[in-house]
Order: C-alpha cells, then sequence, then structure tokens
C-alpha cells in the first residue's frame, strides 16, 4: 500500500492552486470549481493542436511584473504530456509573449513525485525562450508513493 498515492480532488488541487497564487501577491480573477470565484476565460488559440480556445484552471493578474498568470492542474503522469496539456502550455505561453516582461506565465500544480519528469519534458517540448515562464509548483495535498 506504500506504494499508492491519495490523489487528491482537481477541485482541492484548484483552490491549492488559488491560495498559492494569493500567497505570491497575485489578484485572483477566476478559478474553475472554487466558491467565490468565476470560471477563468477561455483563451484565444492561435494555431496549436485543434486550435480551439483552452481554458486555465486559475488565472490571475501579478500587480508587481504587469502581467497575467496562468495556472494549471495536473495529477498524475499522463496527464503531463497528452495532447491537450502540450497544446495549452503553447497557447498560455504564447499568450502575450510580444510583451517581454510582461508576457503571461503559466504556473503548473503537481505531485512532487513528478516534479523532474515535468521539467524535464517542458524542456523537450516547448521553446526555450519560454522556458522562464513556466512554474511548477509541488503541490503538499499527494500524500503516499509514486502517482
Amino acid at each position: 500500500m506504500a506504494d499508492r498515492m491519495f490523489v487528491p480532488s482537481k477541485e482541492s488541487l484548484v483552490a491549492e492552486l488559488v491560495q498559492y497564487f494569493l500567497h505570491e501577491g497575485f489578484t485572483v480573477r477566476g478559478a474553475r470549481g472554487v466558491e467565490g470565484y468565476d470560471d477563468p476565460p477561455a483563451i484565444r488559440n492561435d494555431g496549436y493542436g485543434s486550435a480551439r480556445p483552452c481554458h486555465p484552471d486559475v488565472v490571475g493578474f501579478d500587480g508587481g511584473l504587469r502581467r497575467i498568470v496562468f495556472g494549471l492542474v495536473r495529477t498524475d503522469r499522463q496527464s503531463l504530456d497528452n495532447e491537450l496539456s502540450l497544446e495549452e502550455y503553447n497557447v498560455f505561453l504564447d499568450h502575450n509573449a510580444g510583451l517581454k516582461d510582461q508576457a503571461s506565465v503559466l504556473y503548473v500544480l503537481l505531485p512532487p513525485s513528478l516534479l523532474e519528469e515535468f521539467t524535464s519534458l517542458i524542456t523537450h517540448y516547448i521553446h526555450r525562450e519560454y522556458w522562464h515562464r513556466v512554474v511548477p509548483v509541488a503541490s503538499g495535498l499527494f500524500v503516499g508513493g509514486e502517482v
């Protein structure tokens, strides 16, 4: 049983990401399934994958750096690099990309056991100029072994 992990609900993970954003001083503008927040708006897709708009789990604003911050939750290995996930990473990182320091940033909440693999995946699938705008966040809600 030690190799089994407790996987929290998507709603509790989104709520954890909201708390992380607030702790970082961001204004949260939307969060999927979190009481007191509207769902985040769809973000235009400029031709990645399906070309359909993408919906972040959390969207906020970093007032200090005057940029939009997006948040996604990933719960397991399969959700790190499936087609939809790769499309979402590209859409959110492409958002306001021409604004240099004010380009949007992507925070991805995931189990601590997947941090290294996620970092490797990002450096393999995402353009180098976007790497510094991807922030992995280790969830404190996962308990147990590997996912």
